[in-house]
């Protein structure tokens, strides 16, 4: 009997873990489970993919920070560069007119010799007076006329006003009106409109020479670095 009924004992332990395990399968707890995982692996696939989009993100914008700061760097250079430019040129003119001012005395100072001198003044010196009546024509009114008559009018004209030196030295050289540069050109392009060879037939002439020649020089090289400065 006693081993009958261990027997006995022994099925229905069997029976009753095999209903448990019916139970559980049946209760779908299993289904639960591999739902649970799922749905917790389809979420880490989400956060992965939103991982590496950051990433992605991340590295786009570091590169574009890198581009800019590198168009910055060379826009600074460029800057550095014209600014030393810019300096370099003013400073140059500067000193040309500086140097040409005493020319411009010594030409005022020749100027009453020269009016006497000359009832028709040597061919070398009526380009250089033209220049000079042309560059100093009001609002930019250039004269036809420009002889050596006219040019005298014109000089004793402006002393009467300001004197003929400080209407030279106190000349507006950084707003020269078209007409007047347009004009005045040629006489600036003819190889013989040179200081040192007018020198030769007057002194006064010759500092006037150079005076005009410097004044357009320098308003060309401020034409130039003017909107590089202002850019800056």
């Amino acid at each position: 009997m006693g081993n009958m009924e261990r027997l006995e004992n022994g099925l229905t332990k069997l029976q009753s873990t095999a209903q448990q395990v019916k139970i559980i399968l049946g209760g779908g707890k299993v289904d639960d489970l591999k739902a649970k995982l799922a749905s917790q692996e389809e979420e880490l696939k989400i956060k992965n993919e939103d991982a590496d989009k950051l990433i992605q993100k991340v590295g786009v914008e570091t590169e574009k920070v890198s581009k800019e700061k590198a168009i910055a760097d060379e826009e600074e250079e460029k800057v550095a560069k014209i600014t030393t430019e810019v300096s370099k040129k003013a400073r140059d003119c500067e000193e040309d007119l500086a140097k040409a001012e005493p020319a411009l005395i010594a030409a005022q100072q020749a100027l009453n010799t020269l009016n006497k001198s000359f009832g028709s003044p040597p061919a070398a010196v009526l380009p250089v007076t033209a220049a000079v009546m042309v560059l100093l024509a009001p609002g930019g009114k250039v004269p036809k006329d420009r002889s050596w008559k006219a040019a005298k009018i014109m000089m004793a004209k402006v002393s009467q006003v300001d004197g003929f030196l400080e209407s030279l030295i106190t000349y507006d050289k950084e707003n020269i009106h078209e007409n007047c540069l347009k004009a005045v050109r040629p006489y600036l392009a003819d190889p013989e409109f040179d200081p040192e060879l007018i020198s030769s037939k007057s002194n006064a002439a010759a500092g006037l020479c150079a005076w005009a020649i410097n004044i357009v020089k320098f308003y060309e090289v401020y034409c130039d670095v003017e909107p590089k400065r202002l850019a800056l």
